[in-house]
C-alpha cells in the first residue's frame, strides 16, 4: 500500500509538472505550409454591377470578391501573410502591407470593409495598366507575396487596337498569383454613382466612350470580360480563375502549390496538456484496481 502511494505521489507531481510546463511554455518555431498574398481589387464603377447571389440576394462584383476573401482569410493557416490594395484609373494603391492572418485578423477585416466605391479616386478603368501597376506594387512591397487581381476586365475607356507593351520590367513568372475573373456572363447596366456614392442611375450609351473597333457598341453595359482577362494572365505568367463561388476562392487559395514553409511560432503547451491529464485520469484507475487485487476474498 505504501508503494502504491509513493507511485500515486509521483504521478500527482509529475502531472503537476506537465500542467506548469503547459502554462509557461512559449510558442516554438516548427516548420509549416504557408501562404503570402498582397490582393487587389478593382473598385472601378463596372465592379458595382449586381450579377451575383449570395443567401438569395443580389450582390455587387466587389461586394461578392470582398466577401470570398474574408471567407478565405479564415481557412489560411497561421503565419499566412495577405496584403490589400485597389485599383482604379490605371494605378494600384497599397492600403494594407501584407501582415499575419491571425496576429492582425481585425485589421484586416476592418481594411477590407473600406475598399469600396467611396474611395476611387478616378472615373477610368485601364485593367491591363491596372495589372501592371498591382505586380510592381507585388514586387515592390517586400516579402515576395503572389498576386491576387479582382476584376472583371472591362476597360473604359475601351482599348482600340491591341492591349499596350506594359510589362517590359516585370519579367514573365517573376510574380506568382491569379487573374481573378469577376462577374457575370450577361452584360448589364453600369451603375452611376453621385460624389458621396449614392446610386444616380445607369449609365447610357451616349454617356461613356465607344470602341470604334467594334460593332454593337454597348460600353455603357458591363459583362465578365473574361477572354482579355486570360489573355493578360498568360502574358504575365499569373494563372487565371473565374470566381464563381465563395469557397472556390479559398480552396484556389490554399493549393499546395501555393504554399512555402517556413518556420512559424506553434503552440506545443497542448502536449503537456494532454499528458497531464492523461496521468490524473490514469491514477483513479490504477488506485481501484490495487485496491481489489488486495481485498480479502468476500469482501
Amino acid at each position: 500500500m505504501n508503494r502504491l502511494r509513493s507511485r500515486g505521489t509521483e504521478r500527482l507531481l509529475l502531472a503537476g509538472g506537465l500542467l506548469a510546463l503547459a502554462l509557461s511554455m512559449p510558442p516554438l518555431p516548427w516548420p509549416r505550409a504557408s501562404f503570402d498574398y498582397l490582393a487587389v481589387f478593382d473598385i472601378t464603377q463596372s465592379m458595382g454591377v449586381a450579377d451575383y447571389r449570395l443567401h438569395d440576394k443580389p450582390l455587387s462584383r466587389l461586394a461578392f470578391a470582398r466577401r470570398a476573401l474574408a471567407t478565405a482569410l479564415t481557412e489560411l493557416p497561421c503565419g499566412s501573410k495577405v496584403g490589400l490594395a485597389a485599383f482604379t484609373g490605371y494605378r494600384s494603391l497599397t492600403l494594407l502591407a501584407p501582415v499575419d492572418v491571425c496576429d492582425h485578423y481585425g485589421d484586416l477585416l476592418s481594411t477590407l470593409e473600406q475598399v469600396d466605391d467611396r474611395m476611387r479616386w478616378a472615373e477610368a478603368s485601364e485593367v491591363a495598366k491596372g495589372l501592371y501597376w498591382a505586380l510592381r506594387a507585388a514586387r515592390d512591397v517586400g516579402g515576395e507575396p503572389q498576386l491576387l487581381f479582382f476584376s472583371d476586365g472591362h476597360e473604359s475607356p475601351p482599348l482600340q487596337g491591341t492591349v499596350p507593351a506594359l510589362f517590359g520590367d516585370i519579367r514573365q513568372g517573376e510574380i506568382r498569383g491569379m487573374v481573378i475573373g469577376t462577374g457575370g456572363d450577361v452584360p448589364r447596366p453600369i451603375p452611376k454613382q453621385d460624389t458621396p456614392g449614392r446610386f444616380n442611375g445607369f449609365w447610357h450609351a451616349d454617356e461613356v466612350v465607344q470602341n470604334a473597333d467594334a460593332a454593337p457598341h454597348d460600353e455603357h453595359l458591363s459583362a465578365l470580360r473574361e477572354n482579355h482577362l486570360q489573355a493578360l494572365a498568360a502574358r504575365t505568367g499569373l494563372d487565371y480563375l473565374r470566381l464563381e463561388s465563395v469557397a472556390g476562392l479559398s480552396r484556389a487559395m490554399r493549393s499546395g502549390t501555393r504554399a512555402r514553409r517556413r518556420e512559424v511560432p506553434t503552440d506545443f503547451s497542448w502536449v503537456a496538456l494532454g499528458l497531464a491529464l492523461a496521468l490524473l485520469c490514469a491514477a483513479p484507475l490504477r488506485t481501484l484496481i490495487a485496491g481489489r487485487s488486495t481485498a480479502a476474498p468476500g469482501q
